[in-house]
């Protein structure tokens, strides 16, 4: 869906990361550029363009993962990588089947900036082909080399009408610490650990992972535990049922998962369809997983999304189960002490 976020006559404009969706989402931010109409100068944009057209794209490449910056007019000062190259080598050219990608380097002699023209009937199209030409490349020099190659930022242009797609995925908030009031469950350490391990990662593919083992422990061996605990002590602890959120970036392709029982996702859609294929790689004589593959990727991003919504909700969920245990647990001690 494409919403207006603001405008401007200058070469930048300040956008609140509210505007770019919640942290994780995949995104496409568009510029589009605004011309004097020729008769009375109203500022227009260019008439869109169908069909197969040229576009002009730029990749940033990066040695770690960053914090995001939405400027597509960087240039191969900008970028860097553990890809070095001779100082009497400005730049390098790849020939495949579709044409030639550009490599340019920065001060450092770093490869920095990958270009390529590509003719495409839409920026998501033109984007695809050229992730997937990329990605042929650099998968191949991580290998060899044995280094990390990061995309840190992907502009396409519209040669038509000049307009730009910015693709993004939307970064972490600051978060305000409160002034106590926390209560850390000893209990949900390991829960708590591979969280942060999913917050830490750039993958979606480790991400679903980390969350769905979060999920998994929540809904089988540590409710089991608790469950024993509470029926021991005698205390009934009402947990209710745990259903999928609706949020408002939720995936459009995934909305029909919304009020489901997390259970039942879980078992059903993400172990099935997603972290068996991660898990095990190449399942049932079907073609591996390719993780480069930006149709592959974006859809892990939506799963990570959903996950992460249903593991949140899971991980309240046990948090209030012991929060009411030990409540109650107490005030049956304290009855069975004033009736001994």
């Amino acid at each position: 869906m494409r919403k207006l976020i603001g405008q401007t006559r200058d070469t930048s404009l300040a956008l609140s990361l509210d505007h770019l969706g919640a942290p994780g989402i995949y995104g496409t931010l568009e510029v589009v550029p605004m011309f004097k109409h020729p008769i009375d100068s109203e500022p227009l944009p260019r008439p869109a363009v169908h069909g197969p057209r040229d576009f002009e794209i730029k990749a940033k490449l990066a040695r770690s993962p960053s914090e995001l910056v939405l400027n597509g007019a960087f240039s191969p000062a900008d970028g860097a990588s553990y890809i070095t190259a001779a100082a009497d080598h400005q730049s390098f050219e790849i020939e495949d089947p579709y044409g030639k990608l550009r490599l340019d380097k920065n001060s450092a002699n770093q490869l920095s900036m990958v270009t390529a023209l590509v003719t495409a009937s839409s920026p998501d199209e033109a984007n695809a082909i050229f992730s997937s030409r990329l990605s042929a490349f650099i998968d191949r020099i991580s290998y060899l080399a044995s280094i990390p190659i990061f995309v840190e930022l992907t502009v396409v242009k519209d040669v038509a009408t000049e307009a730009q797609s910015i693709f993004f995925v939307s970064p972490p908030r600051e978060h305000v610490l409160k002034d106590g009031g926390e209560t850390v469950h000893i209990e949900l350490a390991p829960v708590y650990a591979l969280y942060r391990e999913a917050q830490n990662s750039v993958s979606p593919y480790y991400r679903v992972l980390c969350l769905f083992k979060i999920m998994e422990g929540l809904l089988g061996p540590l409710i089991t535990i608790l469950n024993r605990r509470a029926k021991e002590a005698g205390v009934n602890i009402d947990t209710p049922k745990a259903r999928v959120p609706d949020h408002p970036d939720f995936p459009q392709g995934l909305r029909s998962l919304v009020g489901q029982p997390v259970k039942t996702v879980f078992d059903s859609f993400m172990r099935k369809q997603f972290r068996d294929s991660m898990a095990h790689f190449n399942l049932s004589g079907k073609a591996p997983l390719n993780v480069s593959d930006l149709l592959h990727w974006s859809r892990f991003m939506d799963v990570a999304f959903v996950a992460n919504l249903c593991a949140r909700v899971l991980i309240a969920r046990h948090e209030l189960s012991l929060d009411t245990f030990a409540a109650r647990a107490e005030h049956t001690a304290g009855s069975r002490r004033v009736k001994a």
